[in-house]
Formats: C-alpha cells, sequence, structure tokens
C-alpha cells in the first residue's frame, strides 16, 4: 500500500517542530535532554522505518552512539556528552530535513494548484454539491467531474503526477468551501 504523501509530511512537520524543544533543553544544559533527544531518535527511527525509508537505520545509528558515550567515564564526560549530544541532533535535524524538503514542495504546489481549480469552478451548477450526497461521494464526484472537464484535464494529469489520489482527495475535502 502506498503511503499518502500528507501522512509522510505530517511525520516530518512534527517531527522537526520537537528539534526546537530538544534544541531549547540543550541550550540550558537540562539533565532531561539525552533523555528526551534518546526518546526522539527512537520516534523517528520507528517513524521512518513504518513509512518505509531506509534512513531509519541512520537514526539507529545516532542511538548506539549516544548509548556508547553513556559507557564512557573521565572526568568530562558530562561535557563529552551534550557535545556529542548536540551533534546528533544535528544530524537528525539533517536527515530529517533533506527527506521532508521534497515532500514540502509536493504537498504546497499539489495545495496552490487545488485552490486554484476551486476558485475556478465555485459557484458553477457541474461543481455544485447536490442535496442528496454526502460529503464524501461530493469530492469523489467533484474530483471525477475535474477530470474529465476539457478545461481542467490537463492540470488534473499533472496534479496526478505530483500527488497520489487520496491526498488529493483529502486537500480538496479540507480546502472547499459548501
Amino acid at each position: 500500500m502506498r503511503t499518502s504523501i500528507i501522512d509522510k509530511h505530517i511525520f516530518f512537520e512534527t517531527s522537526i517542530t520537537q528539534i526546537g524543544l530538544l534544541s531549547e533543553l540543550f541550550r540550558s544544559k537540562s539533565s532531561r535532554f539525552s533523555r528526551e533527544l534518546e526518546n526522539w531518535l527512537s520516534q523517528n527511527e520507528q517513524g521512518l522505518k513504518k513509512l518505509g525509508y531506509t534512513e531509519s537505520s541512520r537514526f539507529s545509528i545516532l542511538r548506539n552512539q549516544l548509548f556508547s558515550l553513556k559507557l564512557q567515564t573521565g572526568s568530562q564526560q558530562r561535557r563529552q556528552q551534550l557535545v556529542a549530544s548536540g551533534k546528533c541532533l544535528e544530524q537528525g535535524h539533517d536527515i530529517l530535513s533533506n527527506l521532508h524538503e521534497p515532500i514540502h514542495i509536493k504537498v504546497t504546489q499539489g495545495k496552490e494548484v487545488v485552490l486554484q481549480i476551486l476558485s475556478l469552478i465555485h459557484g458553477l451548477p457541474e461543481f455544485s454539491k447536490t442535496q442528496k450526497e454526502t460529503f464524501n461521494s461530493y469530492i469523489r464526484r467533484l474530483w471525477n467531474t475535474i477530470k474529465s472537464n476539457e478545461q481542467f484535464k490537463q492540470v488534473a494529469v499533472q496534479l496526478q503526477s505530483v500527488l497520489p489520489e487520496v491526498d488529493i482527495l483529502r486537500i480538496i475535502a479540507e480546502e472547499i468551501k459548501l
């Protein structure tokens, strides 16, 4: 089964947002930072694995680096762990950002195209919802009408090359004004 690009987008947005909280813990040299970083790395490893990304193994490597740091002893152990943990956070951010960027572009472009189409068809009778239709059936019929309409056929094909149909329907449902 193909995973929704919007679901991937939401995963990356959520994970990248958490970096701000982790950075704050890092700046304050909180004792919770190491534990929270481990949880974040583990969540991203599992999330990427679930979404089918091989980059999940890179998060596993980062977690193992943190674990090996805990085993070290010495006079500057806490400082070394903090510096290395900060580097792990930075590397994790880079991985997520590189994976997220092309997805973010696709979702943004898809939303822009859908909004343009919806603004053009707003108020036209053939694209209006009937009293008998459920919202879901209306969204599906609306998309099928757009795909078969001569004026929008080419745009619909281009849109389908950027996003899977499930995401297009989801965007239409979120953005339509009845």
